[in-house]
């Protein structure tokens, strides 16, 4: 994304100083507003050669933990049963399962944000948010921070909204997210004393209940502050206007499609565990499937990289042999690389179009003389 046009600046031609010229005297006005601007365009193509820099550096060093979480996942494991495992899978059965539990995130996820869009900003339909749908799920496997950068250029660009209150939009959606895998993952544990979900407990116990403190905040006592206080400045503050006016209506809502997308991740987790032959069932496979999807598709790894070999590895190891876990996880993260790069080169020039709609807001307009 280029935040920055120095085009205007390059284009400007400035004739060539004569003796006679006014400009040529370093003293005079005219002189000054020339070295000024050359100074300016200046310091403007160093920070733009930064900005273009700094992603890079940062999608290297994201790429590197990943890799150092898989080579600590891979201690012990056997390259030669890894293979020999994959070669006994069943493919169909596989791709089946994973399509089936992709379709569910990315229609379910396009449904979930343009619901969360209405609500708070303006109408939004789910044809209209596909191709930011897609842009995002394809920059998740560069960089998950970039890629809900694409839902804030969105708001930005198509719907008028201002920067920080967009992101804020999406922190509300990630708060009720994680207030959800909290209630599942504890009644998981009720419902499946056995389940290895039980030693999170206290993890779970302790997010439910910050987002209960969280919620009465908005809710009851914030307000009650005096003005000037701290807690009052942040509870008036207009970029946090979706926890201030979410009605309960709404947040069951999100609460209620989230709830079935992470169900269908889990149906699609347990044929993925079929096709490899690996013995578990479907209520263990379920019990799971919130510590899954809070960790294997957190922002600490590009794609799930390290951190889904990690999961199934720790989470499942009472089920399966680390071999065995191992080369699942190592097709799954193919299968969402393979089935995700597609949808960025479709969606290009649409998110190129917005990012340049959005660009002209940091524009200056500089005239020179």
């Amino acid at each position: 994304m280029r935040f920055y046009d120095t085009s205007p600046l390059s284009e400007t031609v400035l004739p060539v100083p004569t003796k006679n010229d006014p400009a040529s005297d370093p003293n005079s006005a005219v002189g000054e507003r020339r070295t000024d601007a050359h100074s300016w365009q200046n310091r403007i193509d160093l920070k733009i050669r930064f900005l273009a820099r700094k992603p890079a550096i940062q999608n290297l060093i994201i790429y590197a933990i990943a890799a150092a979480i898989v080579c600590y996942a891979a201690r012990g494991v056997s390259w030669t049963q890894v293979v020999d495992v994959a070669s006994h899978a069943s493919p169909w059965i596989f791709v089946i399962a994973s399509l089936g539990g992709f379709l569910c995130w990315f229609v379910g996820e396009t449904f979930l944000y343009s619901r969360l869009f209405s609500y708070f900003h303006s109408p939004t339909g789910t044809i209209e948010l596909l191709p930011t749908m897609a842009a995002v799920y394809f920059l998740q496997i560069v960089n998950s921070w970039v890629a809900s950068g694409a839902f804030v250029l969105f708001l930005h660009a198509r719907k008028r909204v201002p920067w920080i209150m967009a992101g804020c939009t999406l922190l509300f959606q990630a708060y009720l997210d994680a207030t959800l895998l909290a209630i599942l993952a504890l009644v998981a544990i009720v419902l499946v004393p056995t389940s290895p979900i039980r030693l999170g407990l206290a993890y779970a116990a302790g997010i439910l209940g910050a987002s209960c403190l969280i919620a009465s905040f908005f809710i009851s006592w914030g307000k009650r502050f005096p003005t000037g206080n701290s807690l009052r400045w942040i509870y008036e503050r207009p970029s946090l206007a979706s926890f201030r006016a979410a009605r309960a209506t709404q947040c069951l809502m999100l609460f209620g499609i989230r709830t079935l997308i992470v169900l269908g991740a889990g149906f699609a987790l347990y044929g993925q565990f079929v096709s490899f032959h690996i013995q578990i069932s479907l209520v263990q496979t379920l019990a799971l499937t919130p510590f899954i999807v809070a960790i294997g598709n957190s922002a600490l790894s590009p794609g799930g990289i390290g951190t889904t070999q990690m999961v199934f590895i720790l989470a499942f190891a009472r089920f399966a042999s680390k071999n065995n876990l191992f080369a699942l996880s190592l097709a799954v993260t193919v299968f969402n690389f393979v089935v995700r790069i597609p949808m960025g080169i479709a969606m290009r020039t649409p998110l190129a179009e917005g990012a340049s709609e959005a660009a002209n807001d940091f524009t200056p307009e500089y005239k020179i003389g």
